[in-house]
């Protein structure tokens, strides 16, 4: 039974942990590439990265155009063929929240200190001030586990935006694996129209 001051071991479930990072990375990515294609309003209003995929809400004030989920795409996937370096730190919450690109969820409470993550940017010339800003690339506080480079993502795509609440929109994608194969069904479905036609 469990008690208090009992001992345990706590074991870690690597083969998990393994497929959930690329969705969790991938998840800053698509964070950056909706900034970047909707502009400043785009505020992440909750996120679910598990084994299987990525979740992501936003506010928006309407669906996406498919040329805009296109360009969130391509974004996410140009990032994955570039090979970023994913870099974390933990550093104090003021020297984190004054670093210039930060995004950090509005209202959430974070600790002192807090861990930095980077996807690409130089988060060690941003601490020590001689970088400059992120560059376009995602630098936020998170705690969850990453991954070390965007390669290990393998591919990205998006299979669904929808509406969750007013003013909330939300996108499910796949990474790895699981996103070559919704690929390659989604060519082979556009042979199959454009065959039917």
């Amino acid at each position: 039974a469990l008690r208090v001051k009992a001992e345990g071991t706590a074991h870690v479930d690597y083969t998990r942990r393994k497929k959930i990072a690329p969705n969790h990375s991938m998840t800053h990515v698509l964070n950056l590439a909706l900034l970047s294609v909707l502009g400043g309003s785009v505020d992440q209003k909750g996120s679910l990265c598990d084994h299987a995929k990525l979740r992501f809400d936003f506010t928006a004030k309407r669906a996406l155009t498919e040329e805009q989920l296109q360009q969130v795409e391509d974004m996410c996937a140009q990032q994955i063929q570039e090979e970023l370096a994913v870099e974390a730190q933990v550093v104090p919450l003021a020297q984190a929240m004054a670093l210039p690109g930060l995004r950090a969820v509005f209202g959430e409470q974070y600790p002192d200190p807090v861990r930095v993550l980077s996807i690409g940017a130089n988060l060690e010339g941003m601490l020590a001030g001689s970088a400059g800003s992120a560059g376009g690339r995602s630098v936020e506080l998170c705690g969850g586990t990453h991954l070390s480079n965007t390669r290990e993502a393998l591919a990205f795509c998006l299979v669904q935006e929808e509406a969750v609440a007013k003013g909330v929109r939300r996108i499910s994608a796949l990474t790895g694996e699981a996103a070559v194969a919704a690929r390659a069904e989604g060519a082979r479905l556009a042979r199959a129209l454009a065959a039917a036609e």
